[in-house]
Parts: C-alpha cells; sequence; structure tokens
C-alpha cells in the first residue's frame, strides 16, 4: 500500500512537471503568436475596410496561401483547454488534504527518538512549515474565511494567530492558543452548517453539509474528500482538547504540528466548497 501510494504521488509528480513545461513552452510562443495576431487582424481591416471603388483593383488571389497558412496553424498551435480555476483550486484542496496524514506520519517519526528519526522529522516537517509561509498559508486562508460571511470567523481567526505568537514568544501558555484554534475551526463548521440550511431550525449533519455545499454537487469527488475529512475536524478538535488540558502525547500534542495541519485542514474544506 505505501509503494502503491508513492508511485501515485510520483505520477502526479511527473503530471505536473509536464503541464509546467508545456505551459513554459506556450509562454514562450505567445508573443509569436501574438505578432501572427496583429498582422492577422491588420490583412482582415485591409481587405474589409476598402472604399468601393478599390473595387476597380484587382485583389490578391490567397486561396492557396490562406489554405496552407491555415492548415500549418492548426497542426502547430492546436487550441489550448479553457481552464476553470475553481476546479483548479479544488485540486489544491486534495493535496491539502492529503498533506495532513502524511504530516502526522513525518511528526511520528521523530517520536521514535533515535537520532536518525529526529533529524529525518525535523528537516521535513520544518520544509513543510516553510512552504506554508511561502504559500503565505493564514493569507490564503483570511481570503477564505472572509467569504463565509461571518465577521466573528475572522476575529476567531485572528485571535487564534495572536495567542499563538503570544505562546512562542513565552508570554502564554500553550492551552491559550489550543483553545482558540478549537473555537476557530468550530467556528468555521458552524458557519458551513448555517450555510447548508434549508431553514433555521433545521437540524444538520457534516454528511448534509457537505451534499449540499460541495463544488460539484453530491456526485462529485469534492463531496466525497469532504465526507473524508470529517475525520480531520475531530481529531483536530480532539488533540486540541488535549493540548488545552495539558495532557502530552508526542507531537500529537505539538502546538506548532497542529497549528501546521489546522492551516492545510482549513484550505482543504473551504477550496472543495461551491462559490
Amino acid at each position: 500500500m505505501e509503494e502503491e501510494s508513492l508511485e501515485k504521488l510520483k505520477a502526479k509528480k511527473r503530471h505536473l512537471e509536464e503541464w509546467l513545461r508545456n505551459h513554459k513552452s506556450a509562454d514562450e510562443v505567445a508573443a509569436e503568436v501574438q505578432k501572427n495576431l496583429d498582422f492577422t487582424n491588420w490583412q482582415i481591416d485591409a481587405l474589409e475596410g476598402s472604399p468601393d471603388e478599390a473595387d476597380e483593383i484587382p485583389r490578391p488571389d490567397l486561396t492557396q496561401t490562406l489554405d496552407s497558412d491555415s492548415a500549418y496553424l492548426s497542426q502547430v498551435l492546436p487550441p489550448m483547454p479553457l481552464y476553470d480555476m475553481k476546479r483548479v483550486v479544488a485540486a489544491s484542496a486534495f493535496t491539502s488534504s492529503g498533506t495532513i496524514p502524511i504530516y502526522q506520519y513525518v511528526s511520528r517519526v521523530g517520536d521514535l527518538g533515535t537520532e536518525d528519526s529526529i533529524k529525518y522529522s525535523t528537516r521535513v516537517t520544518v520544509a513543510f512549515q516553510e512552504l506554508q509561509q511561502t504559500y503565505d498559508r493564514p493569507g490564503e486562508i483570511r481570503e477564505l474565511l472572509a467569504k463565509l460571511g461571518n465577521p466573528g470567523t475572522l476575529d476567531r481567526f485572528d485571535a487564534a494567530l495572536r495567542s499563538l505568537y503570544a505562546y512562542k514568544r513565552g508570554t502564554a501558555n500553550r492551552a491559550s492558543p489550543a483553545i482558540d484554534m478549537r473555537t476557530l475551526i468550530d467556528g468555521a463548521k458552524g458557519d458551513l452548517y448555517e450555510r447548508a440550511r434549508m431553514h433555521p431550525k433545521e437540524g444538520i449533519s457534516w454528511q448534509t453539509m457537505s451534499a449540499r455545499l460541495a463544488l460539484g454537487g453530491e456526485a462529485s469527488e469534492q463531496y466525497t474528500q469532504l465526507l473524508a475529512i470529517e475525520n480531520t475536524h475531530s481529531s483536530l478538535v480532539s488533540r486540541l482538547s488535549d493540548i488545552a488540558k495539558d495532557r502530552e502525547a508526542g507531537s500529537a500534542t505539538s502546538i506548532d504540528n497542529v497549528w501546521a495541519e489546522l492551516q492545510d485542514y482549513l484550505v482543504s474544506l473551504l477550496r472543495l466548497l461551491s462559490p
């Protein structure tokens, strides 16, 4: 199973790399395409904009040239597909969902306590946290939370950040950010349940919320993934409760690890929803 998962990740890596190579290739020829278009527009304007008396001048016969031009152009410049940004973003949400259990695995390897396991775990977890900083995960989450339309949720996000930074500075114990983080994700869950309700007193489950809010509807991959990450939500709430009660469980109760996972949980959750 581990080898199968690794091969699937490598196949995905090859696909993304190929797409980027093709994009770079398209970017390189874009200037030439634009130049071709500009001259083609000039040709059209020249032939369409001539005055009536210009009929006295025979027009050039371009039939063979244009047939060859069109045939060659369609070969070397096939139409590019149209991309749906919402669905491309949802693809990144799947990646975030997969990142969380891998991060947990890497963190637990560090709990083994050997020199090599600690070195490996530290290197990989720090690399992931640096990726989150590079791509400004907090800023991305803020934008996504704002779309929920509840200013209180943004306030809870800010409170979680403030208490986390206070803990890192040594001016707060780790229970403070744990409580604020738990309040944040429970609040976001409440916002989604509220959006999914058909009437104010309707009882809502995670499954019902997912069916009504998933991008693509109940038959989509997004719906299936939303169902799956309910377990992530439950795990985060449980671990944050343990931290708030000062219970120790190695990497599972590391506030830095939980925060890293929580950020990608929120990205995954909110990117899988219909606008």
